[in-house]
């Protein structure tokens, strides 16, 4: 696999595997992962970092073992989706604060890449927070989710300014929007 097309094959494995799937604004569910590809991207993120933010979601949401993305894209990949994947532990939390705080705490001793991934995927999601509240979360659990990922933004600022810059306006967005 050249090295960019590493890129245009989890793009394509991405859509393909959303395909049919939607955010509660109606949009595309890979319409997140293609933010979240596009922010780590202009954060400087490398070519491995970008194929894996298509692929972030996908172990968590039920889709693909780690060891199917390994196979398919390789170990670095393979371990910035890791990086970013809640285990179940986590995943258990009992409320979104402690879920978030949980992150944060795994977060501390990631490599920059999943850090930079986070950040690009809780920006994109508080965007997405901002137009509408998902159907399934109350406004307790939009409001503890938007303070949560204060957390997280505390964990990664060092890795970019740029994703600092966007996390401040989106998370003040999404604030103002609850």
């Amino acid at each position: 696999m050249t090295d960019t097309s590493i890129v245009t094959s989890a793009l394509r494995f991405a859509a393909e595997t959303y395909e049919g799937s939607f955010r509660p604004d109606a949009s595309p569910f890979v319409t997140h992962l293609s933010e979240t590809a596009d922010l780590v991207a202009k954060a400087g993120g490398s070519l491995d970092e970008v194929a894996a933010a298509w692929l972030h979601d996908m172990v968590e949401d039920g889709h693909v073992s780690l060891d199917a993305i390994r196979e398919r894209f390789g170990d670095a990949v393979a371990a910035l989706v890791a990086g970013v994947t809640d285990p179940d532990d986590i995943l258990g939390a009992a409320t979104i604060q402690e879920r978030k705080a949980a992150q944060a705490r795994r977060l501390a001793g990631a490599p920059a890449g999943a850090k930079r991934i986070k950040m690009a995927e809780q920006i994109s999601i508080l965007r997405a927070l901002t137009k509408e509240r998902p159907r399934s979360w109350s406004l307790e659990r939009s409001i503890g989710y938007v303070e949560g990922t204060r957390h997280v933004a505390d964990t990664c600022r060092e890795v970019s300014p740029f994703l600092n810059e966007q996390f401040a306006a989106a998370h003040a967005a999404a604030e103002k929007a609850l």
